[in-house]
Parts: structure tokens; sequence; C-alpha cells
């Protein structure tokens, strides 16, 4: 239950940033997202270090799993956003982390209750393909059919077999799918 509380939260914060991006201006994003990294990496550090630091600790302590670098998970997250902003257009890096926070969220979630399909290491074919449907309706609006099936479904494959963490991996893969499109 806790990784279903996890993937919401995963998915409500990846929105909302998602929405800070579509919002603000791109340099703008780009500084926030740079800070928010620098930040992240000193917050990390310091409760590897056992300091309480109020909120974060409790935060992390409750939704992220059990790893070495506390919210490593989010950290990569906050690099990949930033990577993407650094590198490719502010509406493809807005599509690339609405797809992160739908796709990842979904795949899990529909994968712990109904994943009976097992198609890569513990990944179900039932979540993978919720998780593609779910990014394909959100895309759909902002790029079209084609564009949302070949984006969408390129991060689903993406996210079943990259061995890199798929917070780096999925938005970084629906901005190259995009730029080339």
């Amino acid at each position: 239950m806790k990784e279903v509380y996890r993937q919401l939260s995963h998915m409500f914060f990846g929105l909302l940033i998602a929405l800070f991006i579509y919002f603000a201006d791109k340099t703008l994003s780009t500084a926030i997202m740079g800070l928010v990294v620098f930040v992240s990496v000193i917050i990390s550090d310091a409760i590897s270090k056992g300091i309480k630091i109020p909120l974060f600790s409790y935060i992390i302590k409750r939704l992220e799993r059990e790893v070495n670098v506390p919210g490593k998970g989010t950290i990569v997250f906050f690099i990949s956003t930033l990577f993407c902003l650094l590198f490719f257009e502010k509406s493809d890096v807005f599509l690339g982390i609405l797809v992160l926070a739908l796709l990842d969220s979904f795949s899990t979630i529909i994968g712990i209750k109904f994943g009976r399909t097992k198609i890569y290491k513990e990944k179900s074919l039932e979540g993978t393909i919720a998780g593609i449907i779910a990014s394909f309706i959100a895309l759909v609006y902002f790029t079209g059919p084609v564009t949302a099936l070949i984006a969408s479904t390129g991060a689903g494959i993406a996210e079943l077999i990259s061995p890199v963490d798929d917070n780096l991996v999925i938005p970084v893969v629906v901005c190259i799918i995009l730029s080339i499109i």
C-alpha cells in the first residue's frame, strides 16, 4: 500500500512541476530547477547524516523507497527536469514531465493491483499498457493522436526496459521523440 501512496504523491508533484513549467518562462523554470536540485542534494545529504529536517525527513520516511540516498528518486526527477530544460524546448519538457507523472504512476499502481502478465523483470503488461494509455490521453490534447501514440509508446517501452532510473529516462525519451517528430 505504501507504493500506491508513493505513486499518487509522485503523480501529484509531477503534475505540479509540469504545470509550473507550462506557465513559467523557460529561464525562470531552469533557474528554479537548478536551485531545487542544489537544495535537494543538500537536504538529502543532511538526512543521510541523521539530521532531522522538519517536513522533508517525514516525507522521505513515509514516501521514499529504502535506498542509500534519501530522496534519490526525487533528486533524479529534478536533475532530469533540469537537463531537459537546458537541452529541449519548454513545450517538450512540459510534456515529458507530464508523461513521467502519469506513465510511471499508472503503470505501477495498475501493475500492483491488476498485473498478472509479467513481461520484463517484475513489470506487468497490464501496468505498462495502463501507463501508455494514461500518457496517450494526456498527450493527444497537446500533440494529436499519432505523435501522442509514438511518444507514449516510446516512453512506455523505455520505462519497461531501461536499467536507468525511469525518473531520468522517461522525460528525456519523450523530449527526444517530440524533437524528432
